[in-house]
């Protein structure tokens, strides 16, 4: 008899022990690093935690297309405790085969007991720089009023210098259209009183002349385009003769395309959660 309550006591007493440990509590809870390559995207996952107060982690994104990448995280979607939930962090665009991230934060109670959630990629667009032509009448300088209208493009020339052997013109424009504006200034050339155009060299922007400017619904930016000095004598005498920007296909404007989601699953890292306790 007595041999039988000894057992029985230690058998409750094991499955104490257990229930305890499979209760183990945690201030921060860890999450194992997530690698998911698509076709036209890939996503990478890591230093995910959970605290009481909110989860969070990192999200880069390698575009793998020739068009611009769009992540609006407000799109995206949490799935905890089978509710679904969107977070609020700031659009992240990511240039032509670029990779970039963004911290993705949610704010809530008790998120250092989830173990296991999911989180989809609701929020991802692509536009392409090679869209609908704008056409933008030619522009003189020096110029007769500063400003032109090209489409939705509205434009102003901020700032010109004109030296003999080198021109340079500032332009600062808001887009105002319902798709996505780009602004390609290398595609624009000056015609000169020789008869022949010349290509512009790009010095400034939002991308630094990496590449087009992508401007969103009422956004703004400013280009700057230049051309040195050119074979021809007093004839081709920048700071003398007037030139004639071509702007060709500079400014273009595309739609924005959703792409397939992709969902990550988030599992606990116990390992590293204990490490860390």
């Amino acid at each position: 008899m007595k041999k039988s309550i000894l057992m029985m006591a230690l058998v409750i007493a094991t499955g104490s022990v257990a229930l305890a440990q499979k209760e183990k509590k945690y201030d921060k809870l860890y999450y194992k690093n997530i690698t998911q390559d698509g076709e036209r995207y890939s996503v990478e996952v890591d230093n995910a935690v959970s605290t009481e107060g909110e989860t969070k982690f990192k999200l880069k994104i390698t575009n793998k297309t020739g068009d611009y990448l769009i992540l609006k995280p407000e799109e995206c979607k949490f799935t905890i405790n089978g509710k679904d939930m969107m977070p609020k962090e700031k659009w992240l665009v990511i240039k032509p085969f670029g990779s970039d991230f963004r911290i993705i934060n949610l704010k809530g109670p008790g998120y250092n007991a989830v173990k296991n959630y999911s989180f989809s990629t609701d929020g991802i667009y692509t536009a392409s720089p090679n869209g609908t032509v704008v056409k933008a009448d030619d522009f003189k300088l020096p110029p007769a009023k500063n400003d032109f209208v090209a489409g939705d493009f509205k434009c102003n020339m901020d700032k010109l210098s004109k030296e003999s052997d080198k021109t340079e013109a500032k332009f600062k424009v808001v887009y105002s259209g319902s798709k996505v504006g780009f602004i390609d200034p290398l595609k624009s050339a000056a015609k000169m009183p020789d008869g022949n155009e010349y290509a512009s060299k790009y010095s400034s922007g939002l991308l630094g002349g990496s590449g087009p400017i992508m401007l969103m619904k009422g956004e703004n930016d400013s280009f700057t385009i230049k051309w040195e000095r050119m074979e021809g004598g007093r004839k081709m005498d920048m700071q003398l003769v007037e030139m004639i920007i071509q702007w060709r296909e500079t400014f273009t404007e595309a739609p924005l395309v959703k792409e397939k989601a992709t969902t990550l699953n988030f599992e606990f890292d116990q390992a590293m959660s204990d490490a860390k306790k």
